[in-house]
This record gives C-alpha cells, sequence and structure tokens, in this order.
C-alpha cells in the first residue's frame, strides 16, 4: 500500500511539472523572447510599438544630430586640442607671461643712454665800475651764446659713465677782453663707479631679477591653468558621455514597461491578471517616460558645459552642433604606486614651484636691503680739455709798436676752438673718492626684520603644502582603489541583477510572482546598468584626479598648442 502511495506522488509531481511546462511554453514565450532579444540603445529608436496608443520612442539628441547632419564627432584628445586652443582661462593666463616679459624689457630700459642738448643765449649790460673792466659808452654789454650736449649711460657694475661737449661765443663792448669775439670748447668724460653700496647689487639689477623670477612664476600658473583646464575638459567629456548612455539605459527600461504594459493588458483580456496589474504598469511606464526626459535635458546641460570650455566665441560652429564623443568608457586599469607618486607630485607640482620662486624673491629684496646698509664709497674720474679762439687782438709797446698778444695757434672761429681742446694740451683731470656714512637707519632695520619674518613664515607655508600634496596624493591613490572595486562589484550587481529580472519575469509568467515584482526587478536593472557605467566613468576621473595631483596630466604638445591662445582669441 505504501508502494502505491509512494508511486501516486511521484506521477502527480510528474504531471505538475509537465503543466508547468506546457503552460510556460504556451503563454511566455512572446515576452521571454523579446526580453532575451531587447534591442540596443541604437536600434531601440526605430522600433514601432504595436499598439495605436503607444507612440514610437523618442530618438536621442546623438540620433537627431545624425539624422539631420549637425552631429559633429570628436574624440578626447581632440576635444582637448580645441579648449586649449580657445579656452578663456588659459587665454587670460597667457597675456601675463608677455606682461611680465615687458616688465623685464622696462627694467634693462634703466640702462638706456641719454643725450641732453642746451643752447643758451644770455645779454647783460651794466654800468662800469673799474678801469679794467671799461666801456667807452660806460655801458657794458656782454653776450654769450652756448651749446652744450651731455652723453649719460649707466653701466651694470651700478656706475655712470658721462661724457660732456661744451662750446660757447661770447662779446663784449669792454676793453679788458682780448678776445671779441671769444670762442670756447671744451669736452671732459667722467665715469663714477660705486666700490661698496650698489656694487655688486643695486635697485635695477634687483628689479631684474625680480621681474625674471616673475616670469618663472607665471610659466609655472600657465601650466597649472593648462592642467586644470585639461582635468575639466576631461571630466566634462566623460560626463557627457555618462549622460547619453544614461539616455539609452532609460530608453531600454521604458521599452521594458512597455512591454510589460503591452504583455498584462494582454492577459487582463483573457481574465488571467486584473486590471489593477494593467494600471500598474502604465503607472510605472509614465514614470520611466518622465525620466527618460530628464536624461535627455542631462545630456544637454552637460553638451553646453563642454562647449563652454572649448569654445569662447557665442557664435561659434560649435554651439550650433551636437557634440558626439567617439570615446568609449571601457576599463583600463591604471597603477602606479603611493611612493612614486608622491615623489613625481613633489618634483613637479607648480605649488612647490613657485613657492621656491618666492623664496628667491624674498632672498633679492634682502639682499637690496642689506646694500642699502652699506657706506656709500663711490670712485670718480674725470678727464677733460678746453679749447679757445678768438680774431687777434693788438697791444701798444713801449715805443708805440702795436704788437700782437693772442697766440697763432688762437686765432680763429668755433672750428679752431675745437681743434685746440685736442692739440694744445690744455687738458684737466681729477680722481676723487666720494664717502657716506650712514649713523643710524631704523627704517631699514624694520624692513630688514620684517624680511626674516616673511621668509620663516613662506617656509612654513611651503612645509604645509608639501603635507597637503601629500594627503591629495594619498586620497587620489584611494579614490583610484575604491573606484577599481566600485567597478568589479557594480559589474556583478548588474549581472545578478539581470539574472534576477530574467527569474522574476519567468516566476510571473508562470503565475508564481506578483507585477509590482516584475516591475521592482525592471526598475533594479536599469539602476544597476547607470551604476556600472557610472562606476567605470568615475574611475576614468579617479585617473584624472590622481594625475592632476601628481602634475603628469599635461604633455608638452598641450602646453605648446596652448601658447599664444590669448593673440589668437584676441584677434578674432
Amino acid at each position: 500500500m505504501r508502494e502505491h502511495s509512494v508511486f501516486l506522488r511521484r506521477a502527480l509531481s510528474i504531471l505538475s511539472i509537465l503543466g508547468l511546462i506546457i503552460t510556460t511554453t504556451t503563454m511566455s514565450p512572446p515576452f521571454i523572447f523579446a526580453q532575451e532579444t531587447a534591442p540596443s540603445s541604437q536600434e531601440t529608436a526605430n522600433q514601432k510599438t504595436d499598439t495605436d496608443e503607444l507612440a514610437p520612442l523618442p530618438l536621442s539628441p546623438i540620433e537627431k544630430a545624425e539624422k539631420e547632419g549637425t552631429a559633429l564627432r570628436l574624440s578626447l584628445k581632440e576635444v582637448t586640442k580645441m579648449a586649449l586652443q580657445n579656452n578663456l582661462d588659459i587665454a587670460i593666463q597667457d597675456t601675463n607671461e608677455e606682461y611680465n616679459q615687458l616688465n623685464i624689457r622696462q627694467q634693462f630700459g634703466n640702462y638706456d643712454p641719454q643725450l641732453t642738448a642746451s643752447l643758451q643765449y644770455t645779454s647783460q649790460k651794466s654800468a662800469p665800475y673799474t678801469t679794467y673792466n671799461f666801456s667807452s659808452d660806460y655801458k657794458n654789454q656782454n653776450t654769450t651764446a652756448n651749446w652744450d650736449f651731455t652723453f649719460t649711460q649707466p653701466v651694470k657694475t651700478g656706475g655712470t659713465l658721462t661724457a660732456q661737449w661744451n662750446s660757447g661765443r661770447s662779446e663784449s663792448n669792454t676793453t679788458s677782453t682780448i678776445f671779441n669775439p671769444r670762442y670756447s670748447s671744451s669736452a671732459s668724460v667722467k665715469f663714477t663707479q660705486p666700490l661698496l653700496r650698489n656694487f655688486r647689487i643695486d635697485s635695477i639689477r634687483g628689479n631684474i631679477k625680480i621681474a625674471n623670477l616673475d616670469i618663472k612664476t607665471s610659466d609655472s600658473k600657465f601650466k597649472q591653468t593648462v592642467t586644470d583646464t585639461i582635468s575639466n575638459i576631461q571630466k566634462s567629456y566623460w560626463d557627457l558621455v555618462l549622460q547619453i548612455e544614461n539616455f539609452y539605459i532609460q530608453r531600454n527600461s521604458v521599452e521594458l514597461a512597455r512591454t510589460n504594459y503591452r504583455n498584462n493588458k494582454r492577459r487582463v483580456e483573457v481574465g488571467t491578471l486584473a486590471p489593477i496589474d494593467v494600471t500598474d504598469a502604465e503607472a510605472t511606464m509614465a514614470q520611466r517616460e518622465v525620466n527618460l526626459l530628464s536624461a535627455e535635458e542631462s545630456i544637454v546641460r552637460a553638451e553646453n558645459s563642454l562647449r563652454s570650455l572649448i569654445s569662447n566665441d557665442r557664435k561659434a560652429e560649435i554651439w550650433q552642433k551636437m557634440i558626439v564623443p567617439t570615446d568609449v568608457p571601457d576599463f583600463q586599469e591604471y597603477k602606479i604606486d603611493a611612493e612614486t607618486a608622491i615623489e613625481t607630485a613633489m618634483k613637479y607640482r607648480p605649488e612647490l614651484e613657485q613657492s621656491d620662486f618666492d623664496l628667491q624673491k624674498l632672498s633679492v629684496n634682502r639682499k637690496l636691503l642689506e646694500n642699502n646698509r652699506r657706506w656709500k664709497f663711490d670712485l670718480n674720474a674725470t678727464f677733460g680739455g678746453s679749447g679757445l679762439a678768438g680774431p687777434q687782438s693788438y697791444r701798444m709797446s713801449d715805443t708805440g709798436e702795436l704788437l700782437p698778444q693772442t697766440p697763432p695757434a688762437l686765432v680763429g672761429g668755433i672750428g679752431n676752438a675745437y681743434e685746440t681742446i685736442f692739440t694744445q694740451g690744455y687738458t684737466n683731470w681729477t680722481i676723487s673718492f666720494d664717502v657716506t656714512i650712514p649713523l643710524r637707519n631704523r627704517s631699514l632695520d624694520a624692513q630688514i626684520a620684517q624680511n626674516r619674518i616673511d621668509k620663516e613664515r613662506k617656509v612654513m607655508t611651503l612645509r604645509q603644502t608639501e603635507q597637503n600634496i601629500q594627503v591629495e596624493v594619498r586620497n587620489a591613490l584611494q579614490k583610484l582603489e575604491t573606484s577599481h572595486k566600485k567597478v568589479q562589484q557594480t559589474a556583478l550587481a548588474r549581472q545578478l541583477a539581470k539574472e534576477r529580472y530574467d527569474g522574476e519575469n519567468k516566476r510571473f509568467e508562470a503565475g508564481l510572482s506578483e507585477n509590482y515584482r516584475v516591475l521592482e526587478t525592471q526598475n533594479t536593472l536599469a539602476q544597476s546598468e547607470y551604476d556600472e557605467l557610472s562606476a567605470k566613468i568615475g574611475y576614468k576621473t579617479a585617473v584624472i584626479d590622481l594625475q592632476k595631483a601628481i602634475y603628469t596630466l599635461i604633455e608638452s604638445s598641450d602646453f605648446e598648442v596652448a601658447k599664444g591662445s590669448s593673440g589668437k582669441i584676441a584677434a578674432e
């Protein structure tokens, strides 16, 4: 009897399984087939629903642009190059280098030579008051004309070279004048050289050193701006990729909801499902269509953000076209150990480089201040000659004979006065030393003390910056590791969500599950697909952040492309 009971239970179990298989094969194939052959992201837009009440799925902005011929397919490298040539932040920073170059030129202008010309004419009339200086009409009259030239040339040793050429013509009606008119001339060269203060450094040389450091600082800041721009460009590019792919995920989710809605509607018509399940499916479908609209808006926002980094001209063609990224969010592992990353950052980070330049500026200012505390001890050397010429004059001898009293070499005009400078030996020279001893300078002492404090602050700030950079690099490495794990986990979660959805859908087809569970697994599947995509792009942005932290994001080609962007933009 017991054997018959066992046999009967086994027979009933087999019949139940056969009934379940028959039910599954007769009712579920259309839906299962639809799920297993779910259209790809590019094909869903071209499919039509088989019911009149459902409109075709909307095209993505990319598909619309491809259809209208306004798609602009760009790789990440192409977008980066365009942005480096047209980005306003880079262009503004690029002008600083030219500005500092002009500042150096301005400082070297202190060594430019200078020529000064002085023309003067004087007429004097006075009453005679001595027999030696007497005129026949009792009115002494003297007229003088001078034309003088002075050439000044500062030299890089802190000294000054001065050359003078003086000429004059004077005429008088007094009896004491031997030359009338009298032509005079002189030429001299003077050199002044500081021997203590301003010998090794002075304000001109100090300003030139600081201006050179300003150029290096500007160059470092320019590279920093280029790096920041490249980081923003790449992140914005991948954000656009994320929003585009999310649109396809949401659209496929809408397609799944529509399929579920159609199948539930058929089951209600044949009486195998309650009408409330159709309402649930329709409500879910409507919500997912709202999500699809939001995804489309996110694409537009992401694209506008990328455009603003690429183009500075609101009338540029790129604002009329749709950017279609050609790079795919595939996973490529990036490996670097912590010590290498930190050493690389300490070697190339612009903040450390700029701090070093600031310390060098403080050192130059310190030298200038200490220079001003020195004694002023200057050497002055002058060498020159003078010339004289005029008409021959005569004197009465004791015998009543007129005798010439002007040497023949001095008889002549202004040309002869110039000649006698070098031929008659009328030379003069001077050597002198000027000493100025500062007894007390409390203002200068205070400035030196302030300079010392500024240097101490800068050194402490530098140490703090190094510490912050180390923390930033370690955080970036941790973010990279976490992002790597997220990629792995989200891939697994997406696979399990797909399996769960397939299983729940089969259970629903067999009458072993409820409609809301199917809708729930559809939402979970869509979210897991988005999470996996977001994790892959998150890993790429983590790589970007790490490369930015260790300052390896910028390439020499990028730097050269960015150079001259200010001139290009200003010309436009």
